[in-house]
């Protein structure tokens, strides 16, 4: 035990420093906006993304079309760069008490169906203040 250990080696009369340890994970933080006006859909907001994105399959669903002449290439977490499909211009998500129009890059098989990245944070000037139980 890391905190166990660093009390160990406090020196006689020392005060120790206030010690915070994080949990191993955390829950992600989801929504669930009507989106495109077709339909619920769980939305993981990503802060550390730079574009809102979608499965293509979710985007089928939804009825969507999307541009393909508009592609950027994705890096995920785990390194691997995808060239996407293309992208949806002015998706409405209606979160209830306000409707926001998103572009949405389409990927071909991403491990979400939406993820919320920073253009959602600008447009609803998003601010997340997460307490130590782990809720927001």
């Amino acid at each position: 035990d890391p905190v166990l250990q660093y009390l160990e080696t406090l020196k006689d009369g020392e005060k120790p420093r206030r010690v915070v340890v994080a949990r191993e994970s955390e829950s992600l933080r989801t929504v669930y906006p009507v989106v495109g006006g077709r339909g619920r859909v769980e939305c993981l907001h990503d802060s550390g993304s730079q574009v809102v994105s979608t499965s293509k399959a979710r985007a089928m669903e939804l009825g969507l079309s999307w541009d393909p002449s508009v592609v950027i290439y994705m890096q995920s977490a785990n390194g691997q760069v995808e060239k996407s499909l293309g992208i949806c211009r002015d998706v409405p998500f209606d979160f209830g008490h306000m409707t926001v129009y998103l572009q949405v890059h389409v990927i071909e098989n991403p491990a979400y169906d939406i993820l919320l990245g920073r253009p959602f944070d600008v447009v609803t000037r998003c601010v997340a203040h997460n307490g130590r139980d782990g809720s927001q």
